[in-house]
């Protein structure tokens, strides 16, 4: 495994805890900017990185929409409820390419 595989796979990791840390109630709302940045920033890295990996190309798309949901620039206006099923489908998502890399 290469070191930039290794950097792609923690970057997903440390995205996926910090969704399944945001289903936590009355957390402050930097908490949610830090969010926003993380799983943007490992979503684009990662659609970036797998584009052209044959087996692993056909994530680019939904990576790209992840990236944009949790765009830290141009917020996506969502209920709280949508949210907190994004955050968990994004953790379990992350957490299953993780294990593909």
């Amino acid at each position: 495994m290469s070191h930039e595989t290794k950097n792609l796979k923690v970057l997903l990791l440390v995205a996926a805890l910090m969704m399944c840390v945001a289903v936590i109630p009355n957390l402050p709302q930097v908490f949610f900017t830090l969010l926003r940045w993380v799983v943007c920033g490992a979503a684009a890295y990662a659609a970036y990185r797998l584009r052209l990996n044959p087996k692993l190309s056909r994530h680019f798309v939904p990576l790209v929409i992840v990236a944009a949901l949790f765009n830290p620039l141009v917020p996506a206006p969502l209920t709280l409820l949508l949210w907190l099923l994004l955050d968990l489908a994004g953790a379990v998502y992350f957490l299953q390419l993780s294990k593909k890399l």
